[in-house]
Parts: structure tokens; sequence; C-alpha cells
């Protein structure tokens, strides 16, 4: 209403010609002023909040339900547009939005609470929300329609995955497997859900050629795909082709990059003669990695390759399947990898002044590394006095994960002669790993190195070899001191092949055969691989640091990632020596290395 003013005059006031006190004329004014205020506009004041509904049950992750907060003000209406904050007691199971929207996350139980903020505290209520899984699809994951000899065991296990009614796994469920023709038998009558919410069994086939059958299920009702069927052909040995796996099985790879050799399947007439032409088709059944090439033919020796498969972290599953032949044995054929993270580290310790852009070489060096080496080795603690890696190198106390690399840059020959030196001073006892070793450069030739360009290259051919190429091959060299060096470790020759290397007609890998100890017997042959980074020399343009570098290393028994390598192709004219700009010199440097077991003794010390 308008506000109003009363004024209060002295007057004598009558009624009914006699006067009226001063007192009763007061009270009339203040019962005025009360009725003005009665026309007021109503102001709500949340006087109290109630969740529905107060218990909310859900059967499936990801499930979801809208709850609801009634705020009554002091009159006990409701009030419209209140502003209801919502807050889950246990988000791992159900979480809940601005507005009240309920999302399962997890099994189990938790309370939601709503309230609204006062002038002082707030007004809250709750309700109780329950998550459970409830089983309502049975799908056949793999395992289905394989071929085999009779009696023989089905290489695929018959694989089933229990679902709630989102599509999500359920752990914990009994799944039951039984024959149901042919006679054969289970490895198990049962099995239970696992995490990922399958359960799976063997099946070995019976006595007599024919069909076979399998049934899996579960117990109670609503349940879709529920028993689910498989079949499998049981075949007379000797009278239908065969399928097996030829490469690529049981791989460790790094994520996100293709694995080393990609999966492949040999397949075979009954008479044990390749089968060319057939067609091969890949699909990845676990993991959620990616291939290329899905489709194959068998070549003239009866073997189809995937084009690559690269892996997500953890197991990774992938099967091969031969199509357009009425019965094959041992079809479908399974794969299976396991994805790794970088868990190798190139620790650099400068050991002179040195700028921060020459510091940036060795570390992207070390990291370049590190993509080619992924797996992790053993820490050792080392205790080790000052001097032991070179006269300027620090006293070692700690434990070490995965190797320290000293570097500096210094006086050695002057210009034009040795480049640089490095080497191993310590490689753990067994598998001979580098601990720590030392890269030392001449400081009369690193500014023309740098002009050239050929500062990083340089940087990462002597990181190599403190890693122990061509310093710690052993065994795995042939020809020392000879004419035809050559190194045979398996993975290392079947790169060089893939190379082009086919064509060389000496042995293989050859390894370089002249100029000198810092040279021969400890680089690849200049004559052949060229521009490889690991020959020898510094040839002008790129230097590829390739995959056959990269599968000596696997050799030696790191943990190696061929897709991080350079591309690389052998020259046609294997021979020519082209692009030589100079020789790397007495490069790898002759130390006492040091033996080092798991607990930190030294157990040998093998002299230059």
């Amino acid at each position: 209403m308008r506000a109003r003013t009363i004024v209060v005059t002295a007057l004598r006031l009558s009624f009914l010609g006699r006067p009226i006190s001063a007192r009763f004329s007061l009270a009339a004014l203040v019962m005025l002023a009360a009725a003005c205020r009665g026309t007021e506009p109503f102001v709500a004041v949340p006087t109290s909040i109630a969740v529905s509904p107060g218990v909310v049950s859900l059967t499936a992750l990801g499930a979801t339900q809208r709850v609801t907060a009634i705020v009554l003000d002091q009159r006990g209406d409701p009030i419209a547009g209140a502003a209801v904050q919502w807050t889950s007691r246990n988000a791992a199971v159900a979480t809940v939005d601005g507005t009240g929207l309920l999302t399962a996350q997890g099994v189990g139980s938790a309370h939601l609470r709503a309230s609204v903020a006062l002038s002082t505290g707030s007004l809250s209520d709750s309700a109780l929300v329950t998550v459970s899984q409830v089983a309502r699809r049975l799908v056949k994951v793999s395992g289905d329609r394989q071929t085999d000899t009779v009696s023989g065991t089905l290489q695929l296990p018959i694989v089933v995955r229990v679902e709630d009614s989102l599509a999500h796994p359920i752990p914990g469920i009994t799944v039951a497997f039984s024959v149901t023709q042919g006679g054969g038998r289970v490895g198990a009558a049962a099995d239970t859900s696992d995490l990922a919410g399958r359960a799976s069994v063997v099946w070995t086939l019976g006595g007599s050629p024919g069909p076979n059958a399998l049934s899996a299920s579960l117990t109670g009702a609503g349940v879709s795909g529920n028993p689910a069927g498989f079949s499998a052909d049981a075949v007379t040995a000797g009278t239908v082709p065969t399928v097996v796996r030829f490469a690529g099985h049981g791989q460790t790879g790094l994520i996100g990059f293709p694995i080393n050799v990609p999966p492949a399947v040999l397949l075979r007439t009954a008479g044990g003669a390749p089968i060319a032409g057939a067609t091969v088709v890949f699909a990845i059944t676990g993991g959620s990695g990616t291939i290329a090439g899905t489709t194959a033919q068998t070549d003239a020796a009866g073997v189809a390759r995937v084009g690559s498969w690269s892996v997500t972290a953890g197991p990774n599953e992938l099967m091969a399947t031969v199509q357009g032949l009425p019965a094959v044995s041992g079809n479908p054929v399974s794969f299976s990898a396991t994805g790794a993270p970088r868990r190798f580290t190139v620790d650099v310790r400068f050991l002179t002044a040195m700028s921060l852009a020459r510091q940036a070489v060795f570390t992207n060096a070390a990291q370049r590394w590190e993509t080619l080496i992924f797996g992790d080795v053993a820490d050792v603690p080392v205790s080790v006095p000052a001097g032991a890696c070179g006269s300027s190198s620090p006293a070692l106390n700690e434990t070490i994960d995965d190797v320290i690399i000293f570097a500096s840059i210094d006086s050695i020959d002057g210009p034009g002669g040795t480049l640089g030196q490095a080497g191993p001073c310590a490689i753990r006892s067994g598998s001979r790993f580098a601990l720590f070793g030392v890269m030392e450069f001449d400081s009369a030739d690193v500014a023309s190195l740098e002009s050239d360009g050929q500062f990083d290259p340089v940087i990462r051919h002597e990181m190599g070899h403190v890693l122990g190429y061509g310093t710690v091959w052993s065994s795995l060299l042939a020809g020392r001191g000879g004419t035809d060096p050559h190194f045979i470790g398996p993975q290392a020759l079947a790169e060089f092949d893939r190379v082009g290397g086919t064509a060389y007609a000496g042995a293989k890998v050859p390894v370089e055969n002249c100029c000198g100890s810092g040279t021969r017997d400890a680089h690849w042959r200049e004559s052949v691989l060229d521009r490889e980074l690991m020959t020898g020399f510094l040839d002008a343009g790129s230097t590829p640091l390739s995959v056959v570098t990269t599968a000596s290393m696997g050799d030696m028994g790191y943990l190696v990632n061929y897709a991080g390598s350079d591309p690389f192709v052998l020259s046609v004219s294997i021979g020519a020596r082209p692009g030589l700009v100079r020789a790397l010199g007495d490069d790898v440097l002759r130390l006492p290395v040091m033996e080092i077991d798991a607990t930190g003794r030294v157990v040998r010390v093998t002299l230059p």
C-alpha cells in the first residue's frame, strides 16, 4: 500500500459529547497502522523439504531416475523454483545432477541429499539409492562354429558375457555349460563370470565325425540370449585343410603402436601342402585396439598376415578366420597381445657446462630411445665412488631406474679426430642391461657438427652405445676380429631381410670389418647399411635409426617397439657407399665395465 503519515495533534476528542481519553486515541491509531501493514506482499520462507521417492532401486549401471524435492513455505504451500542443491554421499555408486537426475555408477548403496539454504543454516532431506546388476543378456563372445579333428580340443575356448539391461558386464554370475550333441565333453560344468562379465569353458569334441553342439545357460527368467548355443564340426584327421598360428601370438606392445610382428596364419591341405589364394579375415575380439588390412590372401607359402595391429592397455585379442572353404580344422585362430606403457627411463646428467639448446639435444635423444625401448628393467641399488665412470663422474649412492648417462663436452683430440666417445661403465649381472655409462664429446668438433646439422644424430648414435649397441653384444656377434663379422640375433636378422636384405649374399647382419678398434665389430657395415644411424660413419642427409637396430636391442633382451623406428630400405645396389661425410672415429669408449647384481654387489669387472 502507499506509505501514509499520521500526524497526531493536540486536540480534544469527544464521543456523543463526552471527552475521549488520550490512551484510547493512541490505541485507535495503532490499530489503523496494523491494518495498513496487513496488505503488504507475502514473502515465502522455506520451512520444510521432502525428497520423493525416498527409496530408489536401480538394476543396471548407467540406469537413471529423476528424484524431486518439494519445498514448503510457512503456510504449508510448495515453493515453485526453490533453489535446491543435490549431492551424493557415495558418487562411486550413484551421482546426481543439479536437476535431481540420478545415475547408477556402481553396485552398492548411497544417500542423496537435497538441501535449501536459509538466512541461517539450511533445510535438507535424503533418499536411499540401491544399485544392483540384474542379468538381462547372455552374449556369445567367441568359440562358435569351429572345426577340429575328432576327440580334439578346440583351439578357442567357448566364451560368453553376462550383461545387465544396458549392456554393462556383470561379474560373479554362474554360467552352466553342457554338451548337447556329438558326445564330447567340457572342461567344467560351470564357470563364474569375471570382472569383464565373461565366463568360459574348454570344449573337447566327440569321437565321431559330424556336428557337435554345446549350451551355455543362466538360471532365471527374462535373460535374452539364454541359453546360448554353440556348434562345432568334428572331422577325421587328414581329410580337411588345417589352419594354425604362424607368427605374432603372445606379444607385448607399446600402447598406441602396432605390435612388432603382425599376426599370421598358415593354411595347408589335408596332405600338408600350402594353400595359396585363400581369404583370411582378421577381427578384434578383445580390447579396443585397431587393425589395418583386415582381409588378406594366403601367399604361395600358405601364409596370410594382418596388415598391423595396434594395441591398447592390458589384454588384447584378435581372431583370424579362413573363409570360402567348407571345412578347415583349427578354424578360426586366436591371437593375444598385451598393451603396456612406456616404463624405460634414460636419466641424462650433465658434467660440464652446456647451453640449454645442447642439453635439449641430449634430452630429445633420450626420449627417442625411450620410444624404442619401452619395457622397465630391474631397479638396482648402486654405491660406487667418484671416478668410477670416467675421471669426472660423481659418486653414486642410489637405486637406479633404468639407466644413468653422464654427458660432457670437453677436449678429446682436437678438430677432425674423434667426434665423441661413449659406452657403459656398469651393467646388470645376468641381463647385461646398462646401469650407468658416459658420453663425452670433443669441444673442438661440436660447433662444426651443429653447423652441418649432425650434432643430433651423433648424440643419438653415442647414446645407443651406452645402452649396449656394439658394446654388450657378446654371443650375438659372430666372426669378431675377422673379415666378415656379423650380428646373429634372430630379430635383427628377420628385420634385415624385411627391409631388403634378402638380396645380400654375405653373412647377416653385416658388422663393420674395418677402420680401427672403436669402429670395427661395434657398428653396422657402412658399405651395406649405408645411411643407417648406427654405422661408424656420418652420411649426408638423413640418418635413420632403423628397425634393424631396434630389433638388435630386442635380441639383447630389451622390450622394444619396432613401430617407433625410422623408415628404412636397403639400397638396391648393396655395396655402394655414397654420401660419406666423415668417420665417427674411435667412438666406443673402452672402460672397465662392472657387472652388478640385484643387491648392488659388484660380481665382475671386465677390462677393456
